[in-house]
């Protein structure tokens, strides 16, 4: 599912080529850039808006089976 929101632009750290960004709902999240040009655009206060991908992946396995139990010694 494609998300579409606003973040404020928390620090720009040029050298190691990330940015970080305050969510709306407060999450903080540093984000790697591939065109380092880009940064120099932002600065620590901006607002932008920022499009991501969610996605889940889900493992299915089959449940080990039960052990036979040995019968009781009289």
């Amino acid at each position: 599912r494609q998300v579409t929101a606003m973040a404020t632009v928390e620090a720009v750290d040029t050298a190691k080529k990330i940015v970080t960004l305050k969510g709306p709902e407060g999450r903080v999240v540093d984000l790697n850039v591939k065109d380092p040009e880009q940064l120099k655009l932002v600065k620590k206060g901006d607002k932008v808006e920022v499009v991501y991908t969610e996605a889940l992946a889900v493992s299915v396995e089959s449940a080990p089976k039960k052990a036979e139990k040995a019968p009781a010694k009289k």
